[in-house]
């Protein structure tokens, strides 16, 4: 069964944005860490009101709502907008920020500060519900830099008393094609647990560019519950295709 319009969740450990100016990395074994550090600054470079539109298809297998219902494709549209640096609320620092919609959906504030050589994520907050408290990340935990290579971890973090767990790594640098183009991308993943359910969240993110492709997974007792994947349709940003 394949719905159209249908409201999807939106979870918060996401960052995105864009640059002016681009220029494809070096092939990864064949220039130095410092040398590859150097040519992906400004890792990204952003001005207030950028956009990225994403299609977006979650998939449930049968039998996961309901004892025997049918497996189930839901396709919708994602929409991120740079808002630039925002206040947060009383006692947090002002941050990057980023505002996801989706159809049905309250709008996600996604919280990061960007440097010019790396991105740390801070949280999230719902802007249209000023009486709830911001998820706030303390320290801010690492989601990309320049010259990062495969193989290296980037963080290992417990929140809401260890009961939801995360682990971030570098999995590789490789080329990865969207409806935008195709890309120069380091391949993140992010596994861990909220409670007893595992998670995993695969991230494609591009110099210059931000986040291209998602796919996050929840699993249960080892069987998948729910996929969604994510992949960049339309930017303000000027791309370039590799």
């Amino acid at each position: 069964m394949r719905i159209s319009a249908v409201p999807v969740a939106i979870t918060f450990f996401a960052c995105l944005a864009s640059c002016e100016e681009k220029s494809a990395p070096p092939a990864p074994g064949k220039v130095k860490v410092a040398d590859l550090a150097k040519a992906e600054i400004p890792i990204l470079s952003l001005k207030e009101g950028d956009y990225w539109k994403y299609k977006v298809i979650v998939e449930i297998p049968e039998g996961i709502t309901s004892e025997g219902a049918a497996a189930i494709e839901i396709e919708q549209e994602k929409t991120r907008i740079y808002k630039g640096k925002v206040f947060v609320a009383e006692g947090y620092p002002e941050v990057d920020a980023f505002d996801v919609s989706a159809p049905g959906q309250p709008v996600e504030r996604e919280l990061v500060e960007i440097y010019e050589d790396k991105i740390m994520m801070r949280g999230s907050a719902f802007p249209g519900k000023p009486e709830s408290e911001p998820v706030w990340l303390n320290p801010a935990v690492p989601f990309v830099s320049a010259g990062i290579r495969a193989g290296q971890d980037l963080a290992k973090l417990g929140v809401q008393d260890g009961g939801r767990k995360r682990g971030i790594k570098v999995v590789a640098r490789e080329k990865r094609k969207v409806p935008a183009g195709e890309f120069d991308s380091i391949r993140i993943l992010m596994t861990g647990n909220d409670g007893k359910f595992e998670v995993r969240r695969t991230t494609w993110f591009v110099t210059g560019v931000g986040i291209v492709k998602e796919e996050k997974s929840r699993y249960a007792d080892g069987k998948l519950i729910f996929r969604e994947t994510t992949d960049l349709v339309e930017t303000s940003v000027a791309v370039e295709e590799k």
